[in-house]
């Protein structure tokens, strides 16, 4: 093979612009201190990284859900206490003041303060947290429970449940269709409301003895309310657990998972910088080579 002068400038040419290439690759490393910048660096490492990188988002909306799933137990928690204590005190009322013997005028006073424990469970019944009602399923923005003027409660939101992805396809749900908690009738426990109501009724009655059965009446349901509420309460113990376990789980992992990711994506500065020394050598010596051996010809200077 007959090696010509076009020949020799080529391979002088595409070494020059490959020693070039590999100088701004390795000052390119040095200056992000990142090995692998781009696809063509490491194409399969790129994907490793692309991979990790997607883990720790996920990560960090895993545990920004989990964060709000928190608050909203501890919302709902201090919430129902405070219902738990209301109840309880319209209970004691209720056993106070069941006997016929009492006059009109103490039963009417008694009455105003069960109406006004009425509108206090409601008022937490309509609680809201971060502008949202929080016991009224899926319909946040309507209020949970609204009254008429004879103390008769409505339900005005739907049976949707809270759900907290906390991992890939894992999710847990929070109760909150109000009625399972204040209107549990329909599955065998007590409409507080309706109990308070009739608390009311029967102080506000006329005749004695027949309110005083009616407010007798309420004492035992207005109990089991409470239990009812106590209930509710417990149900979030092992859902706060649960979350707080995968919140450290996702903690502990992420350093370890930034760890894989640094491994295989940073650079050994160091190492690069004795190549990039290496590279410039070469890349002076391709050039001075270049010098000595391409000379020009005739027709370099006839053009």
């Amino acid at each position: 093979m007959r090696v010509t002068q076009n020949i020799t400038t080529s391979n002088f040419i595409r070494y020059i612009h490959q020693h070039a290439e590999n100088l701004l690759k390795t000052q390119r490393q040095i200056a992000t201190q990142k090995r692998i910048n781009k696809s063509s660096d490491d194409p399969i490492g790129m994907g490793q990284v692309l991979g990790y990188r997607t883990n720790l988002a996920a990560t960090d909306q895993y545990q920004e859900n989990i964060e709000q799933g928190k608050t909203r137990l501890e919302f709902n928690e201090a919430t129902l206490d405070l219902v738990s204590d209301l109840v309880n005190t319209a209970r004691r009322l209720a056993a106070d003041y069941s006997g016929s013997s009492l006059s009109i005028g103490e039963r009417q006073s008694v009455a105003l303060q069960v109406k006004d424990l009425y509108d206090q469970v409601m008022q937490m019944a309509n609680s809201k947290l971060n502008g949202n009602y929080i016991f009224s399923g899926h319909a946040t923005n309507a209020v949970p429970f609204s009254r008429d003027a004879n103390f008769n409660a409505a339900y005005n939101g739907d049976d949707g449940e809270l759900r907290i992805m906390v991992s890939d396809n894992v999710e847990v749900n929070i109760v909150a269709d109000g009625r399972n908690i204040f209107q549990d009738a329909a599955n065998g426990g007590v409409n507080i409301f309706d109990e308070l109501k009739n608390l009311i009724d029967g102080l506000e009655n006329p005749d004695p003895v027949a309110g005083s059965a009616q407010i007798e009446a309420t004492i035992n349901p207005l109990q089991d309310g409470r239990d009812q509420i106590n209930c509710r309460r417990s149900e979030y113990a092992p859902v706060l657990y649960r979350l707080q376990a995968t919140d450290e789980y996702m903690t502990n992992l992420r350093p370890k998972v930034e760890e894989a990711m640094a491994n295989l994506e940073q650079a050994d500065i160091t190492k690069a910088v004795v190549e990039l020394q290496n590279l410039e050598l070469a890349y002076e010596t391709t050039i001075a080579t270049a010098g000595r051996i391409i000379q020009p010809s005739l027709l370099d200077f006839l053009r």
